[in-house]
């Protein structure tokens, strides 16, 4: 193949050569993963996901139980000062 100068194909050799190298190509598995990627990508993509109110529900049976335990301080506290008085 004979190139003349100013023809297509010595153009585009000349502007190969006078751009940037590229890097290696992306292999597809070069994410960061961790604690918080794999929780959103579990809740995206997982086949058998969570019950939504599970969490929530959770959440309030842990309430439950400290409001009781604030409800016997409370209780506690209440009858010592009651009996502190002599009520």
């Amino acid at each position: 193949m004979v190139i003349r100068e100013g023809s297509v194909t010595d153009l585009s050799i000349k502007m190969k050569s006078k751009l940037k190298p590229k890097g290696p190509k992306w292999d597809g598995k070069s994410r960061v993963s961790n604690d918080l990627y794999r929780k959103n990508y579990d809740e995206i993509f997982k086949k058998n996901p969570e019950d939504p109110f599970k969490k929530e529900q959770d959440e309030l049976n842990e309430s439950y139980k400290q409001s009781k335990l604030n409800k016997k301080e409370r209780e506690k506290l209440l009858k010592e000062i009651d009996d502190r008085n002599g009520f």
